[in-house]
């Protein structure tokens, strides 16, 4: 994938793409680490894809439909919803169990290419067609959006702006609720 100096993306762009390399690293660590590790590393994961998709969903494209990109956010929605129901199935599996790597390797492998399709198709729109300083507040939006998203894929939720910002609340604070509980679980044990 290009990276952000490569592709001058900036403001909401450069954020989105930031959380592209850091979620590719996240990817690695899953792979390489094993036992308690490999399972904290893969509920850090499920965390990141989960908030990052949200916010992108709210922020990102919608800018990506203002700049006459609706092709490319339909498409990215579907794959974001594909994602979601597949991530959704793995949340709180066991990396133990016996089908986990395939159903992760599937996984990355949509992740990864989905990234690229956002990389090559819908940031470049987006960085031809709004001026630098609506991406710059744009960004801030972002970090807030990602702040308040729920932590978990819901295969039932929608992929829109409106649809998350009316369950994403409710689904955030029920998912911080179950993360708490099982980290005080591990703690007792």
């Amino acid at each position: 994938m290009a990276t952000t100096e490569q592709t001058g993306a900036i403001g909401v762009v450069g954020l989105v793409q930031r959380d592209h390399r850091q979620i590719e690293q996240m990817l690695s660590r899953v792979e390489q680490a094993t036992g308690n590790a490999r399972q904290e590393a893969f509920e850090d994961l499920v965390r990141k894809l989960a908030v990052h998709e949200t916010a992108e969903e709210e922020v990102v494209h919608p800018l990506a439909r203002e700049v006459g990109a609706e092709d490319v956010a339909d498409e990215v929605l579907r794959e974001e919803d594909a994602a979601k129901k597949a991530l959704a199935a793995l949340d709180g599996m066991d990396v133990t169990s016996p089908d986990f790597d395939a159903r992760f390797a599937r996984i990355k492998q949509d992740v990864m290419a989905h990234a690229q399709h956002e990389e090559r198709e819908e940031h470049p729109r987006i960085l031809q067609n709004e001026p630098r300083e609506k991406l710059e507040r744009l960004a801030s939006t972002f970090e807030l959006a990602e702040k308040a998203a729920p932590t978990h894929p819901h295969a039932g939720s929608p992929e829109s702006r409106m649809g998350n910002l009316m369950l994403g609340p409710i689904l955030a604070v029920a998912d911080r609720v179950r993360d708490a509980v099982r980290d005080a679980k591990r703690k007792s044990s």
